[in-house]
């Protein structure tokens, strides 16, 4: 086995560790994200400049 094979392998290993971690064994992707809830302060605030006197 010739250097270029091992570490072309090795690669492929790391990519099917990362494709793993995204879709688990089950093929699912998983996504993982902040909070679902709505900043307070973004959706109290009022635009700026958009006062009428």
């Amino acid at each position: 086995m010739s250097d270029d094979e091992t570490s072309g392998r090795s690669l492929a290993r790391a990519h099917l560790s990362q494709l793993i971690e995204l879709f688990g064994t089950d093929g699912c992707l998983r996504i993982s994200t902040g909070s679902s809830e709505p900043d307070p302060a973004a959706v109290t605030a009022e635009p700026e400049g958009d006062e009428r006197t």
